[in-house]
C-alpha cells in the first residue's frame, strides 16, 4: 500500500505541476493580450488627441486670421480718417502761409 499511495502522491504533484504550468502559460497569454489591448487603446488615446489638438490649432488660426482682417479694415479706416483731416488741415495751412508771404511782401 505504501508503494501505491507514493504512486498516488507523485501521480497527484505531477498532474498539481501540469495544472501550475497551464496556469501561468494561460495567464502569460491573458497579460500579453492585455499588453496589446492597452497599446492599442493608447494608440487609439494618441490619435485622439492629435486630431482635437490639430483642429483646436486651425480654429485658432482662423480666429486669429479673422482677427488680423478686422484689425487692418479698422487700421485702413483710421489712416483714411487722417487723411481726410490732413487735407482739411493742409489747405488751412496754405492759405496761412500765403497770407504770412502776402503780408511780407
Amino acid at each position: 500500500m505504501t508503494g501505491d499511495s507514493l504512486n498516488t502522491i507523485k501521480q497527484a504533484e505531477k498532474k498539481a505541476l501540469g495544472q501550475i504550468e497551464k496556469a501561468k502559460k494561460d495567464s502569460e497569454k491573458t497579460l500579453l493580450s492585455a499588453k496589446k489591448q492597452a497599446e492599442k487603446e493608447k494608440e487609439k488615446i494618441i490619435k485622439n488627441a492629435k486630431k482635437k489638438t490639430g483642429e483646436q490649432i486651425k480654429k485658432a488660426q482662423e480666429g486669429a486670421n479673422k482677427e488680423t482682417v478686422k484689425i487692418k479694415q479698422d487700421g485702413k479706416k483710421e489712416i483714411s480718417k487722417i487723411q481726410k483731416e490732413s487735407e482739411k488741415n493742409i489747405s488751412s495751412a496754405v492759405d496761412l502761409i500765403i497770407k504770412e508771404i502776402e503780408k511780407g511782401v
